[in-house]
């Protein structure tokens, strides 16, 4: 009877000893095809004078640890997201298993400027073509390629200057070179 109770006793204490948590990040998709969102287009306002910090307590993996510290970065900073966060990872080797602590540092960000695509479309459209290019050359300077409504590759760039026509004609395949014939080596004795 003694050896019954003290085993309901520890399952009682196994049970409820112990909390757990999961943490979640904001997520946009839709698992249904019958319900569809219309895109929310934001832009993302950096606040490079608040530094956030946010200490993770001990987990099972170190993806489980990085979201908790993403979680209470953003949760208690009252912020809408972490701008250009950094990971330390902690890793505890036991002999049983392995415990990942993480603590995340970056910087303040929050969601400003909410439209709808189709607003954003309607003033994007109030702009000519060379002033967009313009404004994505002059603001991601990687950006000197397109791709026009014909499919066709074009470089963004407007000059006064007559195009050469280097590249109207494909390049013309080089002349096969015969091989060399074998050098004859004769033995000196």
């Amino acid at each position: 009877m003694k050896k019954i109770l003290v085993v309901v006793c520890m399952g009682a204490l196994v049970l409820t000893g112990c909390s757990t948590y999961q943490y979640t990040a904001r997520q946009t998709g839709i698992d249904r095809d019958d319900i569809q969102a219309s895109p929310t287009l934001v832009d993302i306002k950096s606040d490079f004078n608040k530094r956030v910090e946010a200490i993770s307590s001990w987990h099972p993996t170190k993806e489980d640890a990085m979201l908790e510290c993403r979680y209470l970065a953003i949760t208690n900073n009252k912020i809408d997201l972490v701008v250009d966060p950094i990971y330390k990872i902690e890793c505890r080797n036991s002999r049983i298993r392995k415990r990942f602590k993480a603590t995340l540092t970056g910087f303040a960000g929050y969601y400003v400027n909410g439209r709808t695509q189709r607003e954003d479309i309607e003033a994007i459209s109030k702009f000519s073509l060379e002033d967009i290019e313009k404004y994505l050359i002059l603001h991601n300077p990687e950006v000197l390629k397109y791709i026009n409504a014909k499919g066709e590759v074009v470089n963004i760039f407007h000059s006064d200057a007559p195009k050469k026509p280097c590249c109207d004609k494909p390049a013309q395949e080089p002349k096969e070179q015969p091989a060399p014939a074998p050098k004859s080596q004769s033995k000196r004795k």
